[in-house]
């Protein structure tokens, strides 16, 4: 019987050599297809290096698009161990001489010793004030900026240590910690979180053994700095509270805080020491290191991009044997091609409202012939120094309005460069809930003490402390005071005689209304009046706007405004000036660049196609290969069958040789 592989003993033939030289040939599309599946993905491969480069020339992109990186301004001390200061770039330059006659302090307080710091010492409540104490004429005034704050103590956590604890748990405006004094035993120390002279510390206490100012049991926590030692003042004051005082340039300046800001404008201080006598030179100058260090990094971002497209694109001129070439995959890749023609153009476009700049070739920064950029620095730095605010705005988003309380917040991937109209028709309110009664002043426990209120998204149960209150003063700091603890930012007033709570927030979203608990007739009367706020409304470049609360955006399509946003603070209407946005080359292409990137971006589209194309030649290889197993195995079954003829053959041409020659030798 014949093989069907290797070589016929008896014919001689070569059947896999035949079949493989047959099966070769029909194999050819096979060749191709997997051609073309190699060409799809080394493009898949080569997008994906691409679109790499591109997200790290956003990222790049994205940090250098803010003012910030362009209007940097050096704050230098003359003597940094009495101050250091910094300067946000919108301070005034020039030179100013100060004086530091005080440094700000946090008021810090103690108790007595006690000799242990987890026995019982009390039950009740704390109320902790923060204010300002008047030494000469013995008055504390509660700082209307902080809300009084009212902590529990029971019998799980009435010791020392336990108060501590609820104490750093609560937002009181105080910390407190325990200091062992080596000799009698430990003493709780209370701490103002800010320092300044409003911020001096008030402890009421309403002990639950019905003597609040004595020296026992919870009042030992007492601190009243207007009472007498030991009756209500139980507590040693061990830091006084107190403003830094400063003299710049002959006028004396107070602040409640060591980091100063507002006083000058754009710069902030840092007072490390009080050197009343010294006076101390502060210069604030153009940083044009820092500027020409952001011009050099935008620079470089682009050319780290340009390399990768190249190196992409290039043609190999190496050698004319086109088998040996070592062009980039994407050479002649229209996908490859229209984002290098994308950026360019942005690059080489005119940027207006950018002041005396219009393009990157009047600061120094320039194409080369290889298609980088490369900066002059001398000419960049002549820029800077002739034009120091037009540098940010040739690279940034910048944007300035006539009106200080009309405001640039964003712009949109569509917004132009240009100088925009403001008309404002609706001015942003908050929300507001009105009582229609004077409220009751005897809050009773269970009875007229729990209060459940809507205020915009929030939710917010609130019980008031049982008590007849003096005025509705007290009762509206009471329900202050309560919302403040619940993490609510709300205003409690008094209009009309009646209790009045205002949203934070501005705006349709902005609500306040009672949902429930047993209190809302006893503190607002039996219908009071529920006002939502209101958006604002106007128009940005002569077309309706979008309004938001106070955010008023462009939102009609084409208009050179659409997408910019813009924050409408007070109540004024009518004409509100103009705005004027520079979009820069960094902001320009920061949106730009992201779009090509993202999930629906034209690499997106592309590799996504592809993917499709690879999938098809997969499908057509796997049938392809089903096809050529066949074709092979009717080769093979034909060779075979051939080989058993071309055998049977031979063996019937001896039989009849060996016939022939029986009877010619018998004849």
């Amino acid at each position: 019987m014949a093989s069907t592989s290797g070589i016929s003993a008896s014919t001689n033939f070569d059947i896999d050599s035949i079949v493989s030289s047959l099966m070769t040939v029909e194999q050819r599309p096979a060749t191709i297809l997997a051609q073309q599946k190699t060409s799809y993905q080394s493009k898949i491969s080569a997008y994906a290096t691409l679109k790499s480069s591109l997200s790290t020339f956003q990222t790049a992109l994205a940090n250098l698009a803010t003012a910030s990186k362009f209007k940097v301004q050096s704050a230098t001390s003359s003597n940094s161990e009495i101050f250091s200061a910094t300067a946000d770039g919108n301070a005034t330059l020039g030179n100013y001489a100060i004086k530091v006659g005080q440094l700000a302090q946090a008021h810090k307080i103690a108790t007595s010793s006690f000799t242990n710091t987890s026995a019982a010492v009390g039950t009740g409540t704390l109320t902790i004030t923060l204010g300002t104490y008047d030494a000469t004429g013995n008055v504390f005034t509660a700082n209307p900026d902080k809300t009084a704050k009212t902590l529990t103590i029971t019998a799980e956590n009435n010791s020392l240590a336990g108060i501590r604890d609820a104490i750093n748990a609560g937002d009181l405006g105080v910390t407190a910690s325990i200091v062992n004094d080596g000799q009698n035993g430990g003493r709780l120390v209370l701490t103002s979180k800010e320092s300044g002279a409003a911020n001096s510390i008030k402890i009421s206490v309403a002990d639950a053994d019905g003597a609040n100012t004595d020296d026992d049991g919870l009042s030992r926590l007492a601190y009243d700095p207007t009472a007498s030692a030991g009756a209500g003042k139980n507590l040693g004051e061990l830091q006084e509270a107190k403003n830094a005082k400063l003299n710049i340039d002959g006028i004396d300046v107070e602040s409640s805080s060591n980091v100063v800001t507002g006083v000058l404008q754009g710069i902030t201080l840092n007072l490390f020491k009080a050197s009343p006598d010294t006076s101390v030179s502060l210069d604030i100058a153009k940083d044009s290191a820092k500027i020409e260090e952001s011009v050099n990094a935008f620079v470089k971002a682009f050319n780290d991009f340009n390399t990768t497209l190249r190196n992409l694109t290039k043609f190999d001129e190496s050698t004319t044997d086109f088998t040996q070439k070592k062009s980039g995959v994407l050479l002649g890749d229209a996908t490859a091609r229209s984002i290098s023609s994308q950026i360019k153009t942005a690059l080489t476009s005119s940027i207006s409202g950018a002041g005396d700049f219009s393009s990157l070739s009047q600061i120094g920064v320039a194409f080369q012939r290889d298609g980088s950029l490369a900066v002059d620095s001398a000419k960049l730095k002549s820029a800077i120094d002739t034009n120091f605010n037009d540098i940010a705005k040739l690279f940034a988003a910048v944007g300035s309005s006539t009106d200080p309380e009309v405001s640039y917040v964003t712009q949109g991937a569509k917004t132009l460069s240009g100088t925009y109209a403001v008309n404002i028709t609706q001015a942003a309110t908050q929300a507001t809930l009105l009582g229609s009664a004077a409220p009751d002043l005897n809050i009773v426990a269970g009875v007229n003490d729990e209060l459940k209120i809507r205020i915009g998204d929030g939710e917010y149960t609130v019980k008031l402390a049982a008590g007849n209150y003096s005025t509705i003063e007290d009762l509206a700091a009471e329900l202050r005071t309560k919302l403040s603890n619940a993490k609510s930012s709300a205003a409690v007033t008094i209009e009309g005689g009646a209790l009045k709570i205002t949203s934070p927030g501005y705006g349709s979203a902005a609500t306040v209304e009672v949902t429930g608990g047993n209190a809302g007739a006893s503190l607002f009367g039996s219908s009071p009046v529920s006002t939502a706020g209101l958006d604002v409304a106007g128009t940005i470049n002569g077309v309706a706007a979008t309004g938001k609360g106070q955010v008023l955006t462009g939102s009609t399509s084409g208009n050179a405004a659409e997408g910019l946003a813009l924050l409408i603070q007070g109540d004024t209407l009518g004409n509100r000036g103009t705005v004027t946005l520079s979009v820069g080359y960094a902001s320009q292409l920061n949106t730009l660049v992201k779009s090509l990137v993202s999930d629906d971006g034209i690499l997106a589209a592309k590799t996504e196609g592809l993917d499709s194309s690879i999938d098809r030649v997969t499908k057509q290889q796997e049938a392809l290969q089903i096809r050529l197993d066949a074709i092979e195995k009717r080769y093979r079954a034909q060779f075979v069958a051939l080989d058993v003829l071309m055998t049977q053959m031979q063996n019937t041409q001896s039989y009849l040789t060996q016939q022939l020659a029986a009877i010619s030798a018998n004849s």
